[in-house]
């Protein structure tokens, strides 16, 4: 039951965590609940789950889009809004197919990566698409106004993470209620696999080193404490963005 280092190394980035982790080198013999003996979902627990899939999120959408790019939201306007949860999957299932299509008639794979959110908020998708061809030639969004960016050149995106974080709303008796989205992918996603360093203990730097062609991205950098959901303790815990750079960049920052 160690201090641990996981590096996911994403290409432009390096995303990098230092936690307390039951877990390591049990083999499946440590195991938790999620809830306590209400059945509830603590709100330790489900800010430690949040981290975990933002993290997820992260590494994934850095490991396989970047400039270029389609960062699209699909929205439904006034009077296009679907009676149902199951409606709304049924427009998305037959917009997608043909999506697949326009990207088969180019020649192209289609990579994709986004969320469904329907809690607390009026239904909405938020999708990244890799850039293969036009943008005018994707097939129409029939209820609304879909809100299209282009991601820009930084070589470390924020967007996984934001797909990840959710929505929360209140239910009759005032207590706050946590959703994260429904998560869509291609298949043909790379999913990068951790590197795990051993530490001796929570002795880090607040303020970690830069690594020779890398430089701390400082608006990522978080210091702070979570509780662990195996043992309820609470353990001091960092997490931060390495991103590639020549010299010039890094004596710039």
């Amino acid at each position: 039951m160690p201090w641990i280092k996981t590096e996911y190394n994403c290409g432009n980035c390096v995303i990098i965590t230092r936690h307390y982790c039951t877990r390591y080198g049990s083999k499946g013999k440590v195991t938790y609940k999620t809830t306590n003996d209400r059945g509830e979902v603590t709100e330790a627990t489900q800010r430690y789950l949040d981290k975990r899939a933002q993290l997820k999120a992260d590494v994934i959408v850095n490991a396989n889009f970047g400039k270029g790019d389609y960062y699209i939201t699909f929205t439904f306007a006034r009077g296009k809004l679907p009676d149902s949860k199951e409606e709304i999957k049924h427009i998305w299932r037959n917009y997608y197919d043909r999506l697949r299509k326009a990207y088969k008639e180019h020649g192209v794979e289609l990579k994709y990566y986004g969320t469904l959110q329907d809690e607390g908020c009026r239904p909405h998708f938020h999708f990244v698409f890799n850039n293969k061809f036009n943008i005018s030639d994707f097939p129409e969004w029939k209820y609304g106004n879909p809100k299209i960016e282009i991601l820009d050149g930084r070589k470390h995106h924020n967007i996984g993470a934001y797909f990840a974080r959710g929505t929360t709303k209140e239910d009759k008796d005032g207590n706050k209620l946590h959703f994260r989205g429904q998560v869509y992918c291609s298949k043909n996603l790379y999913r990068p696999k951790p590197r795990i360093t051993k530490l001796k203990g929570s002795s880090w730097r607040d303020i970690p080193k830069n690594r020779k062609g890398y430089y701390v991205e400082k608006s990522t950098l978080e210091n702070g404490y979570t509780e662990n959901p195996y043992n309820r303790g609470t353990y001091r815990y960092q997490s931060y963005v390495l991103v590639k750079s020549n010299e010039k960049e890094r004596l710039n920052i």
